[in-house]
């Protein structure tokens, strides 16, 4: 593995205590960015603001345990962690899946068709070594572009304050995130030294002092901050009840293989940022990390949080800061999984004003979405690979665009078109196979 000239602080290297606190701190905001979802999960239900608390607690203590899973890199029966600094979060593949569960049978049964989704990744986490030749790299490039793409939306509609669609773009909003992005922008480009390592940090700290000042973080959240305690353990009503439901499990399996794929682009973005003489995918050492991945999803389940995946996000604040240390890894998972005993603590980042949570989501997403096409790119393209990877993201793209497009779409084949990445993948590898094997006979007759 060699040193990529940019990182700051590699793979095993440990920053000294007060900048690996700061970096941990950067992770944990973002790892917050989807805490959101489990509140609003609880409250489509009918459930009280305790309930809401609490699935959050536990679902931010999943991620921290997932976090330093992932950080791991144990070899011996079978295998668990990446050893990359590689976070969880509350996992928006998951949502509406969790949703549907909630609505059916409430929480025992998301809880237990969140265990069913975990261990499912489990099974495809054991035999995805086997399946490297249906990931070349300029396929694991365009699901590591994907996933970013994935981001934009989200990252947008945030930036401008608009929460559905048709809504106006908030003036006051769009001033706060450009002010932000601009200040992460600056700081990343021109800081010297390890001031680059914190660009997102004084970005969000300029953020939330305009939001203050522009009534976007109101009086009213600084009041409920005052009020929370600094400790209390989450419970929830028949903490350990689970139920299962048939008729949901084949949209939880899909959630699932989802998930795994978007894990994979990220650990394969881990593995290209910390190695400049990248080749291709490391399937033994994901297989590895995606088990660690599984870990965490069935870990979710079991305590009652919402299903968490890995961060794209994150792992391109990593990249962007030069700080990919593992040690990063296990002091944010500490924190993160600490902040769910601290209501007081935990309610500054749930909190977090819609622009700088857009401002931190686009600016990590361009190094995502660079890396890709640099993955794509350095694959070194034919007329093959060009069709397999124009078709499949044209395909891919057109989900996010013009999402009415696939309304029409056999229920059967619904799972396979309610992902953009999910579509793109598997139409990329299909397409690899066939033009592959069509060649074949051609390149054996042209040598005969």
């Amino acid at each position: 593995m060699q040193r990529p000239p940019g990182l700051i602080y590699a793979l095993d290297e440990t920053p000294p205590p007060a900048v690996l606190f700061l970096l941990a701190v950067q992770h944990i905001f973002l790892m917050s960015s989807s805490l959101v979802l489990p509140v609003v999960l609880v409250g489509e239900i009918g459930g009280s603001f305790e309930e809401a608390r609490s699935v959050v607690a536990f679902t931010m203590i999943a991620c921290g345990i997932g976090t330093a899973l992932q950080a791991l890199r144990l070899r011996r029966f079978g295998g668990l962690g990446s050893g990359y600094l590689c976070p969880n979060l509350c996992g928006p593949n998951f949502f509406a899946a969790s949703m549907e569960a909630a609505w059916l049978g409430g929480l025992p049964l998301m809880r237990g068709m969140t265990i069913v989704a975990g261990l499912f990744e489990a099974v495809f986490a054991r035999v995805v070594h086997r399946l490297a030749f249906l990931f070349p790299p300029e396929i694991t490039g365009l699901v590591v572009f994907m996933v970013g793409e994935g981001l934009v939306p989200l990252g947008t509609s945030k930036f401008l304050g608009i929460n559905f669609e048709g809504e106006p773009i908030q003036g006051a909003f769009v001033g706060v995130a450009v002010a932000t992005l601009l200040t992460m922008i600056g700081v990343n480009a021109f800081g010297r030294g390890k001031l680059r390592l914190y660009g997102v940090l004084v970005g969000m700290g300029v953020g939330y002092v305009l939001s203050i000042a522009a009534g976007i973080l109101s009086a009213s959240d600084l009041e409920r901050l005052a009020r929370s305690p600094w400790f209390a353990l989450p419970a929830l009503p028949h903490q350990w009840s689970f139920a299962f439901r048939w008729s949901i499990l084949p949209t939880f399996l899909i959630v699932s293989i989802t998930g795994a794929l978007k894990s994979m682009g990220n650990l394969i973005l881990c593995e290209k940022s910390n190695d400049a003489e990248w080749k291709g995918a490391d399937m033994d050492r994901i297989g590895t990390g995606l088990m660690a991945d599984a870990a965490c999803v069935t870990v979710s389940g079991l305590l009652g949080g919402m299903a968490s995946d890995t961060s794209a996000s994150n792992v391109s604040l990593s990249v962007a800061t030069g700080a990919t240390s593992r040690k990063i890894g296990y002091a944010a998972a500490a924190l993160f999984a600490f902040l769910g005993l601290s209501p007081k603590i935990s309610g500054v980042l749930t909190v977090m004003p819609m622009p700088v949570m857009g401002s931190i989501l686009l600016f990590v997403t361009i190094f995502m979405l660079v890396s890709g096409l640099q993955m794509i790119v350095g694959s070194g393209m034919d007329p093959r690979k060009t069709l397999v990877v124009g078709v499949s993201l044209a395909f891919g793209l057109s989900i996010d665009v013009i999402p009415v497009l696939w309304a029409g779409v056999p229920g059967w084949l619904q799972p396979l078109f309610g992902s953009s990445l999910t579509l793109a993948t598997v139409m990329a590898v299909v397409l690899n196979q066939l033009l592959a094997r069509a060649g074949r006979p051609a390149a054996a007759g042209a040598a005969k």
